[in-house]
């Protein structure tokens, strides 16, 4: 391990855009996760070779962990899972590309407050018993993966959790943020579990003594994680900590689709307002940051071809837009690529995912606007 600041590595290691295997060791049904459940093959050497051709130079593996341990007391993850997540992030390193591991849609919780997962914070927040139950979880859990990938190189950063939020993503009915007594105690939670994730990771030693680590804020929210009830943990390695947020903003142009246009003034002008509390926050003090997950989805109108070409004039303009002000300011941003362009879901897929190609023409243009910035 190269025992420096984060802030040092990013710089010398030239890390300034990532990539997300989304959809594939994070997929999941009947609370077990597959790596082949939501349609996408299994990675392979190819797609990650692939990756860094096209110049990206870190990729985020989103894992979900249910379904693949075992019960109280000791929750043992199956060894064949965790060899397979080793060997996937192995490819990320034989193409040279750094790789972050997480603890993804174990936390997932639907609108309502439905939980699809084990990692409840509404369960978490409701009593101490529930603390305890889900907490143990999440103890043992990030001790056992710790502890398995301790001798991995400094090339392999973990992520304590993904998006975590009790099924309101931190607004509330009029979409405004939510400080709310009941989300104040969730908020505390997430800041609690980040410090057991922390304190875990350090104590197993060898090379996590000095690993790099991401610390998300509530829901993985841009204004929750700039806020003042957001507390980094304390660390017993001093400036390996990463501040992570998402952000797909606006949801209607980004990820819903109901909006097909993007890039007036006041549009562009927002992400100056977004992205440089980051830096004054973070960045100028020598933490870094890595917004997680961003990106645009493929909007397709059968009927309407010529608003169809359009919106992908819009999303190219978005993407260029969105990395090169992340890159203007130092912070890190990942594609969120779900593997999908057909269907009904999000359309975010950019690569063939068993060759590594771009899957389009505009895929393409797509992935030159994100990786011009890695110069």
């Amino acid at each position: 391990m190269k025992v420096k600041s984060a802030l040092e590595y990013f710089k010398e290691e030239k890390l300034f855009t990532g990539w997300n295997l989304g959809d594939t060791l994070d997929a999941h049904e009947d609370r077990k996760s597959g790596e082949t459940l939501w349609d996408n093959p299994k990675a392979n050497q190819e797609l990650f070779n692939g990756i860094k051709k096209s110049g990206f130079d870190i990729v985020r593996i989103p894992v979900t962990w249910m379904g693949h341990f075992g019960s109280a007391p000791d929750y043992i993850i199956e060894e064949k899972f965790l060899k397979r997540v080793a060997e996937v992030t192995g490819y990320a390193n034989n193409a040279g590309l750094k790789a972050i591991i997480n603890m993804h849609h174990d936390g997932m919780t639907e609108n309502g407050g439905n939980d699809l997962g084990w990692h409840s914070v509404i369960k978490a927040s409701k009593d101490q018993k529930g603390y305890d139950e889900v907490t143990e979880v999440f103890s043992s859990l990030w001790k056992q993966i710790a502890d398995f990938f301790k001798d991995h190189g400094d090339w392999l950063f973990f992520e304590s959790m993904n998006e975590i939020h009790d099924g309101n993503w931190g607004y509330d009915s009029d979409g405004e943020m939510n400080i709310s007594e009941s989300l104040k105690t969730q908020f505390d939670i997430v800041n609690k579990w980040n410090q057991i994730f922390t304190d875990t990771v350090r104590i197993t030693g060898a090379n996590n003594k000095e690993r790099i680590l991401l610390i998300p804020g509530y829901c993985t929210v841009a204004e929750h994680t700039l806020a003042s009830y957001f507390k980094l943990p304390d660390d017993t390695t001093q400036n390996r900590q990463v501040v992570t947020f998402h952000y797909y903003d606006p949801y209607e142009f980004t990820i819903e689709g109901s909006q097909s246009s993007w890039g007036t003034e006041e549009d562009k002008k927002k992400l100056d307002d977004d992205f440089l509390p980051f830096k004054e926050k973070y960045i100028n003090k020598g933490i870094p940051v890595i917004i997680g997950e961003s990106g645009a989805v493929l909007q397709l109108y059968l009927k309407d071809k010529q608003k169809e070409e359009k919106a992908k004039e819009c999303r190219l303009e978005y993407i260029k837009n969105v990395y090169s002000k992340a890159k203007e300011y130092g912070l890190v941003a990942i594609y969120w690529d779900s593997g999908a362009v057909t269907g009904d879901g999000e359309k975010f897929g950019l690569f063939n995912r068993k060759n590594g190609e771009p899957n389009s023409s505009h895929s393409e243009a797509i992935i030159k606007a994100i990786t011009c910035n890695s110069q």
